[in-house]
């Protein structure tokens, strides 16, 4: 957990710090935005709001004669979100509706961060960048339509948009950025091509009305939190290139109830299926070396689970509160056990492909099997009496 805030508070210091450096003094056309001149001479970038404070902004397509082709870092955050000194927390402004130019090819980072009244926003046809957490904290946007000219699409673009409901990500963008649908709760679809090869962490964290997913074949890695809290999910279809789940990536993901462990996975993290209850058999591939502690906890539903021959670690706690679980083959290729990996399963019977001497000589926390009613381990060539631990 402190991961993730750790990760989310360093990109909104970063917007903060960007916010300082681009509202500076400069001209002002009538309406009260402030711009500067691009190197060019010719073309300009609205940098502030100025005295503007309508409920309904025009971008000109011009100012003082510059053609605007570009919108400045945080521009509507002092905009939307102002500090009353006579009650606690910010308080928001009704900016309803923002019409932006078709000379804009660039958005930076934050620009219309916390324009929570903004419902709907049309983007220049050739926009070419859209900035880090753009529409960050636009809890009333409900639509939003990516041009295909979009090139680069950064970190936390839409996050905690509760209200965005579909997403059609352009052909031209590779990659889906960290926290990129953080909390989107109201996000039914997502649309995107196989030309995504990266998706960031915590990138659909939270989108509780996902139902079904299908991740990219390019895709090789699912980050940490990717699609923890996706409550509603039911199925997720991952390629078999992927080597990697990462932290929490499935956790809490209470209503997934099949999973194909991919065949090329090497490793899966702590927590990765954390809390998903309904799974109820799993198998996991040979190529599969490291399993992270807690990584099945609390899998009510899991009654069998066939473990990677290629195995050499289970971690603290992995099927802790397995409760349908009752038996389990563990392959002679394991060298550790954690602590409490059985802590409140059902298991009763473990079987190890290895003989008693090769159990004995295994690396084991004295309280491996915790509180299950284990009392042996059934290896190839005799039987191994567990003492337990009162």
């Amino acid at each position: 957990m402190k991961k993730k805030f750790t990760m989310i508070s360093a990109l909104v210091a970063v917007l903060l710090i960007v916010g300082i450096i681009v509202i500076a003094n400069g001209p002002y056309d009538e309406k009260g935005l402030e711009y500067t001149v691009n190197a060019d001479g010719v073309t300009c970038t609205i940098t502030g709001v100025g005295s503007c404070r309508v409920k309904k902004v025009n971008i000109p397509e011009y100012i003082d004669g510059y053609k605007v082709t570009a919108i400045g870092s945080n521009l509507f955050y002092s905009y939307c979100i102002r500090i009353d000194e006579d009650k606690e927390g910010p308080v928001y402004s009704k900016l309803k509706s923002i019409t932006i130019p078709e000379s804009v090819t660039s958005i930076g980072s934050g620009a219309f961060y916390g324009c929570d009244q903004l419902k709907e926003i049309v983007l220049p046809s050739g926009l070419k960048s859209l900035g880090n957490a753009v529409f960050y904290n636009c809890t009333g946007l409900k639509s939003v339509v990516l041009p295909d000219t979009l090139e680069s699409l950064g970190d936390a673009v839409f996050y905690n948009c509760q209200s965005l409901e579909k997403m059609t990500i352009p052909h031209s963008i590779t990659q889906i950025g960290q926290g990129m649908f953080y909390d989107c709760q109201a996000l039914t679809s997502v649309n995107f091509s196989e030309n995504v090869t990266v998706i960031g962490d915590l990138a659909f964290y939270g989108c509780s009305s996902l139902t079904e997913f299908t991740v990219p074949d390019g895709v090789k890695k699912i980050g940490s939190w990717t699609f923890a809290h996706c409550t509603s999910m039911k199925k997720i279809t991952v390629p078999d290139e992927i080597t990697y789940i990462g932290e929490r990536a499935f956790s809490s993901c209470v209503s997934l109830e099949n999973f194909d462990i991919p065949s090329d996975v090497q490793e899966i993290g702590v927590y990765a299926f954390y809390e998903c209850r309904k799974l109820t058999s799993l198998k996991l591939p040979d190529t599969l070396t490291t399993l992270g502690a807690h990584a099945f906890d609390t899998c009510r539903g899991l009654s069998s689970i066939e473990l990677s021959d290629a195995l050499t670690e289970i971690g603290d706690r992995t099927f802790n509160s397995c409760g349908a679980l009752e038996s389990m083959t563990i392959p002679v290729s394991v060298k550790k056990l954690g602590s409490a990996i059985l802590a409140s399963s059902g298991v009763k019977t473990v079987n190890y492909e290895g003989t008693v001497e090769q159990w004995n000589a295994m690396e084991k926390d004295g309280t491996w099997f915790s509180v299950t009613g284990l009392t042996e381990v059934i290896c190839s060539d005799g039987t191994v009496t567990l003492k337990t631990t009162e």
